[in-house]
């Protein structure tokens, strides 16, 4: 008797497994260094939050202004982020290499209309403005910002860090 429900018990486990396995993916076993020999590069047109979000930079001395160009019926979360597991747009400032947290004045969200745990998610959408100081010499340094998009029926892109430039993308 003892033997039959380990047996069933071990079968179970083993369900479980495979499973997991199915949904993780082999990913889950493979060494965290490098991607999956089956994993496709960067180059060959995976989609991220870029592929619908740009930024604009207008400076004047050492102050400047980020544009938001965000793709009609996306999004991005506004900063700081409703919840603590949503990704926050960001400004960085990347100066000989190392990137530093902006002095950025973040303006409120709007509501997007999601309410998670009685909480009203706050996004940023096309032509949001960030207001950032102390932006250095503009030949020795970038502004980058951190997004994620997320569209109006709830499918949000890997996160991505774009470069504000002088013109549109």
């Amino acid at each position: 008797m003892k033997s039959s429900t380990w047996y069933k018990i071990t079968l179970l486990g083993a369900a479980v497994l495979l499973v997991a396995v199915a949904f993780a993916g082999w990913n889950w076993f493979a060494s965290s260094s490098a991607p999956p020999a089956d994993a496709p590069s960067p180059a060959s047109g995976m989609v991220n939050s870029s592929a619908h979000v740009a930024a604009s930079l207008a400076t004047e001395g050492d102050t400047g202004i980020v544009t938001l160009h965000i793709d009609k019926g996306w999004h991005v979360n506004a900063n700081p982020a409703s919840l603590g597991n949503l990704i926050a747009a960001t400004v960085w400032i990347e100066r000989d290499g190392a990137r530093h947290a902006a002095q950025a004045t973040y303006p409120h969200g709007q509501s997007s209309g999601i309410v998670i745990d009685g909480t009203d998610i706050l996004v940023y959408e096309d032509g949001a403005t960030i207001a950032v100081a102390n932006l250095g010499n503009p030949q020795t340094s970038r502004v980058l910002v951190h997004v994620q998009a997320c569209n109006t029926k709830g499918l949000c892109l890997a996160p991505a860090t774009i470069t504000a430039s002088a013109d549109r993308i």
